[in-house]
């Protein structure tokens, strides 16, 4: 059996097909009382237009609307494996209540009363026709059982049908998972496309989005700049100056015959330059390793964790060595989670896990046992992160309870 054929016949016991299923049995309850909520709602407040309170009667009914549509678009998630966006104008007019009627001058609102309106009549064939494929199924595996109290042709051959129907009910199963499938798929669709943004409104969503990720990793290349700059300065330029100063007076003290003197300011010269390399390895280090490009994410991140203190737990399963944009924002995350896990959490356990998972994403995840307590909103370096995350369209999560653990993962996209 090649691949195919076996994704064909683990259909029924998928997730997915359960979850499909759901949402086709949920479609008939939400659809009867959305539908009924507004036509009364609409009903009742057309009925009432010419007295005052048939105008603000309608607003509250599309405001009510707009919530329930916003259920309906989560549920949506079951299928499409993502909440529907919403995609409403934003409230015009200077007064509170300007803006609370502006909702009838959006078109998305009349789309949401319109998908409330059909959604009964298809509500009532997702729910048909999952339970009559479910029934079906069951009707075929159970049939030894009632099949002799059924008159006619089925009575008369009890005994051969109820050894064939359960082996029929394996393929009508198949059928049934399928069949529920593209219903599903194509109710959900109808739903993306009523209660979604259209296509102009992506690509204007889009836009907005990718302006303000560059916008954010611009920022982003100034601050790391910035403290590339500030580390020369306070770092490795002063464990310099320092070594020159002791190195000078060790000068001298041989000139005026004071060897043990001179050896102390000789010990101190050294202690100062292995200060400065380490600084230097350091800010090498956050500007990008060269390892990164010549071995790859598995061997930076092992370059990277390897002789630190606490000890890390490294695990990279990675498909590819290619190194792009996401690997190397990649290392930076796992390289400031680090930093903050040592220097702030009073971390005694650390664990990395780098992965790519089946929509073909990278994932980072850095888990610590310290105190917790890390907020990205607070001015760290892991605002400085997230922006660098968000300009190669990835996600950046912080979990860090007070009193931990903290987790701090990054969902990076494939590069196109």
């Amino acid at each position: 059996m090649n691949e195919l054929s076996r994704t064909i016949a683990r259909r029924p016991l998928t997730r997915d097909c359960w979850r499909e299923t759901l949402y086709l049995l949920i479609g008939l309850p939400t659809g009867i009382v959305g539908f009924t909520f507004i036509v009364t709602g609409v009903s009742v407040a057309m009925g009432l237009i010419v007295l005052v309170v048939g105008v603000p009667l309608l607003v509250a009914v599309v405001h009510l609307a707009r919530r329930w549509c916003g259920i309906d678009r989560r549920v949506a998630e079951l299928v499409l494996h993502h909440p529907i966006p919403a995609h409403y104008r934003e409230p015009t007019g200077q007064s509170r209540v300007s803006r609370w009627f502006s909702v009838l001058g959006d078109v998305q609102t009349w789309l949401d009363v319109l998908w409330m309106f059909i959604s009964l009549p298809v509500g009532v064939v997702g729910f048909t026709v999952a339970i009559s494929a479910w029934t079906t199924v069951g009707a075929l595996l159970t049939f030894p059982i009632f099949g002799w109290s059924i008159p006619g042709w089925l009575h008369t051959h009890v005994v051969f049908n109820s050894i064939v129907a359960p082996f029929l009910s394996v393929p009508a199963a198949i059928a049934a998972a399928w069949l529920v499938r593209g219903l599903a798929l194509g109710i959900a669709s109808i739903a993306s496309a009523i209660l979604g943004p259209n296509r102009r409104q992506v690509l204007e969503s889009r836009v907005q989005t990718l302006s303000e990720t560059r916008a954010g990793a611009v920022d982003a290349a100034t601050q790391e700049l910035q403290r590339v700059e500030r580390d020369l300065h306070d770092g490795a330029q002063a464990r310099l100056v320092a070594l020159s100063m002791d190195l000078g007076l060790a000068e001298q003290r041989l000139a005026s015959a004071d060897p043990d003197t001179a050896l102390e300011h000789v010990a101190n010269a050294r202690g100062q330059a292995r200060a400065a390399m380490a600084e230097l390895r350091d800010l090498v280090r956050g500007i990008g390793p060269s390892i990164l490009q010549d071995g790859g994410l598995d061997a930076a991140l092992t370059a990277l964790v390897t002789g630190r203190n606490p000890p890390v737990d490294l695990r990279v399963e990675l498909r590819s060595k290619e190194v792009t944009a996401r690997e190397t924002a990649a290392y930076f995350v796992v390289a400031e989670a680090l930093a903050n896990a040592r220097k702030h959490a009073e971390a005694t356990r650390i664990s990395v896990r780098a992965w790519e998972d089946a929509a073909d994403r990278l994932v980072v995840e850095v888990v610590d046992d310290g105190v917790g307590g890390a907020d990205p909103e607070a001015g760290s370096g892991l605002v400085g992160l997230r922006k660098r995350i968000a300009a190669v369209d990835g996600t950046l999560t912080v979990v860090s309870p007070s009193g931990g653990p903290t987790t701090v993962r990054a969902e990076l996209p494939c590069v196109s």
